[in-house]
């Protein structure tokens, strides 16, 4: 898990002006919480904090926020993790983050992405891959988490799945997603059926035979002559 330093300044105006105010300058308001203290409003640097988001892995970073209270410069070291941001929907800029407090010597919980490796024998086959599990939840000290669980579907044939007990998590940390979860499976090849002609239908001519003649109004023998009526067979 990568790890930087930030600087936070204590945010004493709330409400949406404030808030509106502070993006104009260029910071992004954004509140700590966690280990049992009480959520402290702060504003961060927004081309900082989205550079440690794009940079390092997302939001699997570690930060040491250096929250400065007043004009004097000291500031009150934290050790944090970003638990949730919110964007601008069309500009995707960033709007508010929360951060949470941790402990160095505390596991955490974290999702970490599940990235695949290599190309499925089933692919070479004509096989159709799909990632259904994109990332997994572990648990491990805050230092250890991986930035990404590497996953090699080489050996991956038609009509089999790898599942989350097939991923080789590093040592210290540990799985918390069900291992019988499937994680990529590699599909049969799909099959098109061919439309069937028109023409070949049931009770239809096949192609090239003649059509059917009419049959005269007042029928017709087997040999095509007239049937006489009864009055003409005497």
């Amino acid at each position: 898990m990568e790890r930087v330093t930030l600087e936070a300044r204590v945010r004493h105006g709330l409400g949406k002006g404030a808030a509106r105010s502070l993006r104009r300058d260029g910071f992004v308001p954004g509140v700590v919480y966690g280990r049992g203290r009480q959520p402290r409003a702060v504003a961060v640097e927004a081309r900082a904090l989205d550079a440690a988001l794009h940079t390092h892995a997302g939001r699997n970073v570690l930060i040491d926020l250096d929250v400065v209270n007043g004009g004097d410069g000291a500031g009150e070291p934290t050790t944090v993790i970003v638990k949730d941001t919110q964007r601008d929907i069309f500009h995707r800029r960033l709007l508010h983050v929360d951060f949470h407090a941790i402990s160095l010597t505390d596991t955490i919980e974290m999702s970490v992405p599940v990235v695949l490796k290599g190309t499925a024998k089933g692919v070479s086959e004509g096989g159709i891959l799909e990632h259904h599990m994109r990332e997994v939840r572990v648990e491990c000290l805050p230092t250890q988490v991986p930035d990404e669980i590497v996953l090699d579907v080489t050996d991956l044939l038609v009509g089999r799945s790898l599942h989350a007990g097939d991923l080789r998590v590093p040592e210290g940390v540990k799985l918390l997603s069900s291992p019988d979860e499937v994680v990529v499976t590699c599909l049969a090849p799909r099959v098109h059926e061919e439309a069937v002609p028109a023409a070949v239908v049931e009770g239809a001519p096949a192609e090239g035979a003649p059509a059917a003649a009419p049959e005269p109004v007042g029928g017709t023998t087997a040999v095509g002559k007239p049937k006489l009526a009864e009055s003409q067979k005497s």
